[in-house]
């Protein structure tokens, strides 16, 4: 079986990486120069339910790379902007040693793309269209063609191919979230960071900051702020004015985070999402995963999990195709087996996201003192559900 995959991302790389472990043959196409492909705003988490599945992946090479590379995720929580702390997370929420491991975005691009021969990804090659028959081709902007058995768009919040399968010229624009995001990373050493916690995150009046370890003493920071879409810093002198002027009444250590990140690039984008689309995501021999198919706020750090569990549970799938016939029957078999996980995850990360992005004096006041008084184990079982994922090794 051949697969062709149209996004070079967490879930188009992770996808290749499986499908060599699987027997299949596997083409990855993106858009972006290797370089770009190669980048990446900020830090992500790799929680412990993602973690598992590269247990399984190219023998524990990627998971034992991730773990060398980034900083182990143990303990964490969520404060007030006054410093005081309302959750407090740790791996008995997973019954396990740590939560997983969090590293720069470009460093995880890094080690997924050395994680596979070097013509399996082909940069620069634009998605144009694709036709079915009994197999599947591909066109491309600069002429290409290629043909295989399964066609896979991992290719975003703005996917070409989830387009096409859905016979639409373009996509719907995303819905807004009605807050913004800062990301970017410092260097963390000669500053005051509370070494027990791995991750802080601190909440305000329509804002918050949070940081997190990414290994060899750096750590990526992230900055959420109610605003209209489209907004830019521009009026007010850059992105890190407007962050000294919004947070530098938290308490430490963000003043000095903040000191930190004014030699650093911060990148400023809006955050969207789209309804889940239920028990079928494509059509036909497409199908799709990731962000291409179920796009939803980073508000539980399980965005990049989410695609690398697609990738894990699409190829499981797969491998039981015995005829080409059963290819269609079998991607929606996929499809309807994620599709209660990925709504519970789309809701639970927009409920995390109002709660965080509270305005109201009373509001804020109230949701505080309930994450105070509130057990950490009933607390706790607002996520606890995230790593009941036990993925089994592939049967090929």
């Amino acid at each position: 079986m051949k697969i062709i995959v149209i996004g070079g991302g967490i879930g188009g790389l992770t996808l290749a990486r499986i499908c060599l472990d699987a027997g299949f043959q596997v083409e990855v196409y993106e858009k972006r120069s290797l370089p770009e492909m190669l980048s990446g705003a900020g830090g992500i988490f790799i929680q412990h339910n993602a973690m598992q599945v590269y247990q399984w992946v190219w023998d524990r090479k990627i998971y034992d790379r991730l773990y060398e590379q980034g900083g182990t995720i143990l303990e964490g929580g969520f404060l007030s902007k006054h410093g005081e702390l309302l959750y407090r997370s740790t791996p008995n929420l997973a019954q396990a040693k740590d939560m997983g491991v969090c590293l720069l975005r470009s460093d995880l691009q890094q080690i997924l793309y050395e994680a596979l021969p070097p013509e399996t990804v082909k940069t620069g090659y634009a998605f144009k269209n694709y036709e079915e028959t009994d197999k599947i081709r591909v066109f491309f902007q600069n002429g290409h063609c290629a043909e295989g058995d399964v066609l896979v768009g991992a290719d975003g919040l703005y996917s070409a191919v989830r387009s096409q399968s859905q016979g639409k010229p373009r996509l719907e624009h995303p819905i807004y979230s009605g807050t913004c995001c800062w990301r970017g990373y410092f260097e963390g050493d000669d500053l005051p960071i509370d070494k027990q916690y791995s991750w802080a995150e601190y909440w305000g009046q329509g804002d918050r900051l949070g940081y997190f370890d990414v290994g060899a003493g750096r750590f990526a920071f992230y900055a959420f702020a109610n605003a209209a879409a489209g907004g830019t810093d521009e009026a007010e002198g850059g992105a890190w004015n407007v962050l000294r002027s919004r947070f530098s009444n938290y308490a430490n250590p963000i003043p000095a985070i903040l000191d930190a990140l004014s030699a650093q690039p911060i990148y400023r984008d809006d955050i969207y999402d789209r309804e889940p689309l239920g028990t079928v995501w494509g059509q036909g021999r497409v199908t799709l995963i990731g962000d291409a198919a179920h796009p939803v706020q980073p508000n539980l750090g399980q965005g990049g999990c989410m695609a690398i569990e697609d990738s894990f549970e699409l190829i499981r799938q797969l491998v039981l195709v015995r005829e080409s016939e059963t290819i269609p029957s079998m991607l929606r078999q996929f499809e309807a087996s994620r599709c209660d996980r990925i709504a519970r995850v789309f809701a639970t990360s927009r409920q995390v996201g109002q709660t965080g992005q509270a305005t109201h004096p009373i509001a804020c006041f109230v949701r505080n003192w309930s994450y105070k008084l509130i057990p950490t184990w009933l607390a706790d079982l607002q996520f606890k559900w995230l790593y009941d994922y036990h993925p089994e090794p592939i049967d090929r």
